[in-house]
């Protein structure tokens, strides 16, 4: 169970650096105008609110798709097949 915990940790922590590459960037070119704290607290609330939404939609369709294949019973034959195709 502890190699699990450290195995997640250590994949998250590795993970992060996607983040700090690409999300970076594009957090830090954000028109956040005006130089009062409620405009920059409002744009950066806004600009995240977007991302949980999106990611949460994706998560859901995919999510729907994924489920879809698994009660149909496909689920093994398509791992197989685009773990040979990558």
């Amino acid at each position: 169970m502890v190699q699990l915990i450290i195995a997640a940790f250590a994949m998250g922590l590795l993970g992060s650096f996607h983040c700090v590459g690409m999300c970076g960037p594009l957090a830090l070119s954000l028109p956040l105008n005006g130089d009062s704290f409620w405009n920059k607290f409002s744009g950066a609330l806004t600009y995240n609110a977007g991302r949980i939404v999106t990611y949460s939609v994706f998560g859901l369709v995919f999510g729907a798709l994924g489920k879809s294949v698994a009660l149909f019973g496909y689920q093994q034959w398509l791992s197989i097949t685009l773990g040979i195709l990558i």
